[in-house]
């Protein structure tokens, strides 16, 4: 937040959980359930117009609207900004209050049947504080599987990701190390990004990549039964070009390059507002990014045990 404090999720007491900048405990809002306020799931926690809080929760479709200091203000209709009925992921927003967010099309049901890679198109939505609502059209959408009876996320395959700036929205679908800036009213502006090709996915990697997936899940329980499954899946051949955009409190945009299984860095490409690119960074290995700040980043870590700790670390220019 603007003021330092530290905003948490926990996805098991489905509690925000308010901490000052030193680390210090300072309140706490939410609980499990249906009504107001509560939570049957949290998935994405954005700070959004005057430090608002912006908590989306897709079991119950809303999007719940908390203070600076943590009160409950309001629930958001989502249901209200879709035309199809289908469910949105992967929310963002900016400091004046504009949302965007990815929505699935109709056309994932009429992909399944045939098991194997899949790619349904997504459409884009922006939404402003009036709750107009804005398309900026159809794009290739995040890659999945179809394994009878169900389909989920492709391991290792393409995902389409966004980032909202203060006057821009940013598309990128991991194809190629290029994103798609557009203005909040829908118009194309530029491209950013480099022709860098498509690493190349090895079986090595492959193999790192199940080892690390079955150790997040818990062990060994099903380890045999899990090892079995993906021998029987189709790989990628390549990795997408980069996993996920951010944006700092400079506005500049971030883009984190794919992490090859088994090396555990986490590189990160910077753009500034004009388009240029002004710097690169690693990050500690194990870090997903949450936050970038002017002279810090902020990140969840996790030990041996796969227990969560929320870090801070400056950053050395």
């Amino acid at each position: 937040m603007s003021t330092g404090v530290i905003v948490v999720g926990d996805g098991k007491s489905l509690e925000l959980r308010l901490f000052s900048s030193a680390g210090k405990v300072i309140g706490a809002s939410g609980r499990r359930g249906g009504g107001p306020g509560e939570f049957q799931r949290i998935e994405q926690i954005q700070r959004c117009a005057g430090d608002s809080l912006f908590v989306f929760d897709p079991a119950l479709f809303r999007m719940s609207v908390f203070s600076p200091s943590g009160e409950y203000v309001r629930a958001a209709g989502v249901r209200e900004w879709l035309s199809n009925g289908m469910k949105p992921y992967d929310f963002w927003c900016n400091p004046a209050g504009t949302i965007a967010f990815v929505n699935r099309t109709p056309e994932l049901s009429r992909l399944l049947g045939k098991e194997g890679p899949l790619r349904p198109p997504v459409e884009i939505l922006l939404v402003g504080r009036n709750d107009s609502v804005i398309s900026l059209g159809r794009f290739p959408g995040s890659e999945m599987y179809f394994r009878a009876p169900a389909a989920g996320p492709r391991h290792l395959g393409m995902k389409t990701t966004i980032a909202v700036g203060s006057n821009s929205v940013y598309v990128g679908t991991g194809d190629t190390f290029e994103v798609t800036e557009f203005s909040l009213r829908g118009a194309r502006l530029r491209t950013l990004g480099d022709s860098r090709a498509l690493k190349e996915v090895t079986a090595a990697q492959v193999t790192s990549y199940i080892d690390e997936f079955i150790a997040g899940q818990g062990g060994t329980a099903n380890a045999s039964g899990l090892r079995q499954y993906f021998r029987e899946l189709e790989w990628p051949k390549v990795y997408p070009a980069y996993r996920r955009l951010v944006i700092d409190w400079s506005d500049n945009l971030w883009i984190e390059e794919y992490p090859v299984p088994g090396r555990g860095i986490h590189d990160w490409t910077i753009y500034g507002k004009s388009g240029a690119l002004i710097a690169t960074i690693t990050l500690p290995a194990g870090l997903r990014l949450l936050e970038a700040g002017r002279d810090y980043v902020l990140g969840v870590s996790k030990d041996t045990d796969d227990v969560e700790y929320v870090r801070m670390y400056g950053i050395v220019r």
